[in-house]
């Protein structure tokens, strides 16, 4: 299902990557008010009293501001947190199940992205970039990869990368009825703890297409 490119473990040693591929799906259903009002409070409550250099010092979220500096970012799912925690509601995604992705990665903060796994030909990989390859980015802007970012790749083109995001090729839309989940994991991060990510956005794909099928959960790594 996976391939990993050897680049990845000489540049990046103990990176890994979370695979969730759940099929029959319903990606048209919209998103639940209620459910989203209690998770925000819930988010608040976690991290109550916590400022940047305390989430900063969080270990998992740690590896991500690693990650990000040497490339001189800062880790874009910061300011999204502390804007929950400060009492602002982020707006609700499209769709229930973009919105049981979102909820998933603010409350874990390991960087998730969903395809269309029917728009992905062949199989996929992981790879390093070399700073020329380039894709149509999920708001349909062309953009050109970092290079050494972590990238995932089919048989066709870069389809997603850390820095860059997802492309809009494979991009989830109320059309979509197979999906594949992807984990980025830079080094240091536990991968029980990506299981644990991954079962959790599971469940919550599962309360919204209630035929939904697992084909695969799975963490990677070299």
């Amino acid at each position: 299902m996976l391939n990993f490119d050897q680049e990845v473990s000489v540049i990046y040693p103990g990176t890994k990557i979370g695979i969730l591929v759940i099929k029959n799906i319903d990606a048209s259903a919209p998103p639940q008010d209620v459910d989203s009002e209690a998770f925000y409070n819930a988010i608040k409550t976690k991290y109550n009293g916590f400022d940047r250099p305390a989430l900063k010092a969080v270990a998992h979220i740690s590896a991500y501001v690693s990650y990000y500096k040497q490339f001189k970012q800062s880790y874009h799912l910061l300011p999204q947190l502390e804007s929950i925690i400060s009492g602002k509601t982020p707006r609700n995604a499209n769709s229930a199940l973009l919105q049981a992705m979102f909820f998933t990665e603010i409350e874990t903060m390991l960087l998730t992205a969903g395809h269309d796994l029917n728009q992905l030909a062949g199989s996929l990989s992981l790879g390093i970039a070399n700073g020329s390859e380039a894709y149509q980015s999920i708001s349909g802007k062309l953009v050109t990869v970092v290079k050494n970012d972590l990238i995932l790749y089919d048989a066709q083109s870069v389809f997603s990368s850390i820095l860059r995001g997802p492309d809009s090729r494979s991009k989830i839309t109320a059309k979509t009825r197979d999906a594949i989940f992807t984990v980025y994991a830079p080094p240091t991060i536990d991968t029980n703890l990506i299981d644990a990510h991954l079962s959790t956005l599971e469940k919550r794909v599962q309360a919204t297409s209630s035929n939904a099928i697992t084909e695969i959960k799975r963490v990677f790594d070299h």
